[in-house]
C-alpha cells in the first residue's frame, strides 16, 4: 500500500477519535429516548371499548340506514338480516372498540366549519350492557388529513382517519355481504371426460 495513502487515512482516524472525544455533544441513551417519547394523551381518545361488547352498528348516511347485528359468533345485516362478512366486520368492529384521534378542539362554536352543523353520517354501536355510543361524522380536514368527529353528548371536536369515516360509509353504500363462490367453468359442449 502506498505510504502517503496510508498516512492520509491515519490522519483522518484520528481527527474523527479526536471529535468523538472531545468535541461530540454528551448524549446519553436515556435523554434521547425521552426527547423522542410524547406523553400520552388521554384527550385524544375517542373511546376504548371491549371488542366483544359491541352487539351492533348502524349507521345513517343521508337518511339511507344500514348496519351489522352480532349473531352469536356471526354477524347479520340490518335490516335485510342476511349474513355479513365475518372477516369484513370484526375489521371494522375492532378499530370501532379503539377510536384514537390525531387532534382534538375542546369546543366550537361555528360547526358547520367542521361540517358538523349538518353531518354527513351519524354512526351508532349498540352495546352488550344495554349502553350507545354515538359517532357523528362531519367534513374532512382541509389538507385531508382526517375527518372531524364528535362522540356522543361531548362538545369537543375530534379529528379521526379517513379510513374510519370511510369504514363506516362502506356499510350503507357496500354492506359486508359474504363473497359468493366462483363458479367453475364449464366444459366445452363436445368434450369428452377425462381418463
Amino acid at each position: 500500500m502506498n505510504p502517503r495513502v496510508t498516512v492520509g487515512l491515519l490522519a483522518v482516524l484520528i481527527a474523527l477519535s479526536a471529535y468523538v472525544y472531545f468535541g461530540a455533544p454528551a448524549s446519553s441513551p436515556a435523554a434521547g429516548a425521552a426527547a423522542t417519547q410524547k406523553p400520552v394523551d388521554t384527550n385524544l381518545d375517542v373511546w376504548t371499548l371491549d371488542e366483544s361488547q359491541i352487539q351492533a352498528v348502524s349507521v345513517d348516511r343521508g337518511g339511507q340506514m344500514a348496519g351489522v347485528q352480532r349473531a352469536g359468533d356471526d354477524w347479520t345485516l340490518t335490516p335485510s338480516g342476511e349474513p355479513a362478512d365475518r372477516l369484513r366486520v370484526n375489521s371494522l368492529i375492532f378499530r370501532l372498540a379503539t377510536v384514537k384521534a390525531t387532534y382534538r378542539i375542546a369546543s366550537s362554536t361555528n360547526d358547520a366549519e367542521f361540517g358538523l352543523a349538518t353531518p354527513a353520517m351519524v354512526a351508532m354501536l349498540k352495546l352488550a350492557d344495554g349502553g350507545t355510543r354515538t359517532l357523528t361524522v362531519g367534513g374532512k380536514a382541509p389538507t385531508e388529513s382526517g375527518t372531524y368527529v364528535r362522540k356522543d353528548g361531548d362538545p369537543a371536536i375530534y379529528l379521526v382517519s379517513n379510513a374510519l369515516a370511510q369504514d363506516l360509509e362502506r356499510i350503507v353504500t357496500e354492506p359486508p355481504r359474504p363473497a359468493s363462490p366462483t363458479p367453475l367453468p364449464s366444459p366445452p359442449p363436445n368434450a369428452s371426460p377425462a381418463p
